[in-house]
């Protein structure tokens, strides 16, 4: 104290006083600033994670944490950071403001590791052996903002070509125990309750986002068309994505997926030895049963037939493939008469367009004969499909590779016969009219090229081609991807956009030149008029979003307006020529 400042003793007069007890406060008030100094150029700060929040890989040196990074203080003040795990790590330089879109480096005794807050879920699988089947235990962490989950389960390899990958997808079942004698549902965010899940590695897709993009994009481009009836039914599998560690080893981002099964579907169960709904899965093309132009006989003593598998009800319960025999018969050898007038009842029309058109969308040439599953609700109720295996789309085939080709449909027996091979005026104009309507929302081009962005930016921004490099030294990721598949979209769209055109109310002729017209007022409430340059009386026809037609008419060249006053409230399409405009009534 002496060498900050020197203070007399009380020894003089009273009037000296004063000036002492200053003198005295502001020394006082020096020591105080020195050792507030001397404490902040030694200030440390350790950011502790708790157990399970954190995996380490300790032989790519990779470090992931999932915490809720906004409780973390600002560190830039602090002359050290460190972080305790298992053991403490020391931040190689101060890191600020802790992110997700940031890798740090930290380092214990001498050796470095990346370190990442990940803004995904983390998991850790401990699992002594994995095999293609059966199933081996395994103990299964569970990790994000909204707690720990912890199970037994059982793991096994799945896939076809997949297996040959050193990235590899699993089949996880949770148990109540190691035994697995019973199981267990688990729910993992908004995701659905189950005991039975699928880790999808994504090593064939250089931007890990297709698989994931395809799925949600079903999700939102089409309902199951029995929901007043089940209202948790979902029309497929829904998806997350999420960070797994194997055995202490970072493996990278997989695909968490839901199952497609009865009860994903919310089909009806088999009771009172009767089979009401039913479920196949399409993993084969064998006898092109599955491409539905090949009705081969089968045998109920088997859960396989000519490419599909049995999937509900369960082989224990009742094995009968009379039904879908029968269906793929009608479809294969069917007069045009007969299958006109039949295929309605045999199959679901609106859930058949709508994976026709996403077929044709994604360009997903390996899911027109197999990566798919068709299922019933009921047997009064018809057939219809659900996607699967989505990973050669967008531009790629399955094993990872460009496929360039954008133009061409991707079709089968069944959907050539209904939109190709029949002249069926109404079923092509409902393809055309559900085709204009997701043109105009969940299929626009800004809203596709939206979608991938937002997918691409999530797993850019939070490091996840970064880490995925530093685990797989073959990785394919390039900054030339995101381009490629962005351009293929949307030349992929424009030729769709002239192929379904020439299902407007049947015309298929190329010849016919595309007629425009000016339609106003929109929206109407009484009349609709039309400016064109028509010389003669020219057809029309309105229809509802459906397909259904309400209205047809012509347009003479004087007048050329449409009474509307009859038709309700609602969204229409209005179709002249081959020409086809959206219109709103409002009354």
């Amino acid at each position: 104290m002496n060498s900050l400042c020197y203070i007399r003793p009380l020894t003089r007069a009273k009037s000296n006083q004063i000036s002492l007890i200053q003198r005295m406060k502001k020394c006082y008030l020096l020591l105080i600033i020195f050792i507030s100094i001397s404490m902040n150029a030694q200030d440390s700060i350790t950011l502790t994670i708790p157990i399970n929040r954190y995996q380490i890989d300790s032989t790519n040196g990779i470090i992931i944490c999932n915490s809720d990074i906004s409780k973390f203080p600002e560190l830039g003040s602090y002359d050290s950071v460190a972080l305790a795990l298992d053991s403490t790590f020391n931040f190689t330089s101060n890191p600020g403001k802790i992110s997700h879109k940031t890798s740090y480096t930290v380092e214990k005794g001498g050796t470095e590791y990346r370190l990442y807050f990940s803004k995904f879920p983390l998991i850790a699988i401990k699992a002594p052996q994995i095999l293609d089947e059966p199933k081996k235990p395994a103990t299964f962490v569970y990790a994000d903002l909204d707690g720990i989950k912890k199970s037994d389960m059982g793991i096994e390899t799945r896939g076809g070509s997949s297996q040959y990958f050193p990235k590899k997808t699993y089949d996880l079942e949770f148990w109540e125990d190691a035994t697995g004698d019973d199981n267990k549902d688990m729910q993992f965010c908004d995701l659905r309750e189950d005991d039975d899940w699928i880790l999808d590695a994504l090593y064939n897709e250089p931007l890990r986002l297709r698989a994931f993009s395809a799925h949600k994009l079903w999700l939102d481009l089409h309902s199951p068309f029995y929901l007043a009836e089940e209202e948790d039914a979902k029309s497929g599998a829904d998806v997350m994505y999420v960070d797994v560690f194997l055995n202490n080893t970072y493996n990278g981002i997989y695909m968490l997926s839901e199952q497609v099964d009865s009860k994903q579907l919310e089909l009806k169960s088999f009771k009172k030895d009767k089979i009401r709904g039913e479920l196949y899965k399409s993993e084969a093309v064998l006898n092109y049963a599955t491409y539905f132009a090949n009705a081969t006989p089968y045998d109920n003593t088997k859960e396989r037939w000519d490419g599909f598998e049995l999937k509900h009800p369960d082989e224990d319960e009742r094995i009968d493939w009379s039904k879908l025999h029968g269906f793929v018969d009608f479809v294969a050898n069917s007069s045009d008469g007969e299958f006109d007038a039949g295929i309605a009842e045999r199959v679901h029309v609106g859930n058949a367009l709508d994976y026709f058109i996403f077929l044709n969308v994604l360009r997903a040439a390996d899911n027109r004969g197999k990566n798919y599953y068709i299922a019933k609700y009921n047997q009064d109720n018809p057939y219809f499909f659900v996607p699967w295996d989505l990973d050669g789309t967008f531009g790629l085939k399955f094993d990872g590779t460009y496929a360039s080709v954008t133009d061409g449909i991707l079709s089968n027996t069944l959907f050539d016969r209904l939109f190709k091979n029949l002249p069926t005026e109404g079923i092509k104009q409902k393809v055309y009219a559900r085709y204009t309507e997701l043109r105009l929302g969940v299929l626009s081009k800004e809203n596709i090229l939206k979608r991938l962005g937002e997918n691409y930016n999530l797993l850019k921004e939070n490091k996840i081609y970064e880490r995925e490099a530093l685990v797989w030294a073959n990785y394919p990721f390039d900054k030339e991807a995101k381009t490629y598949i962005d351009d293929w979209m949307m030349t992929r769209m424009d030729f769709l956009d002239q192929y379904f055109a020439g299902f407007n109310l049947g015309i298929t002729t190329q010849e016919n030149k595309q007629q425009k017209f000016l339609i106003y007022p929109n929206p109407a409430s009484s009349f609709i008029s039309v400016e064109s340059d028509i010389e003669s009386k020219t057809s029309y026809k309105i229809y509802t979003i459906q397909g259904q037609s309400v209205q047809l008419g012509s347009i003479d060249p004087v007048d050329h307006k449409i009474n509307v006053q009859r038709l309700n409230t609602g969204m229409y399409l209005l179709a002249i020529g081959n020409t086809t405009q959206k219109i709103l009534i409002e009354h």
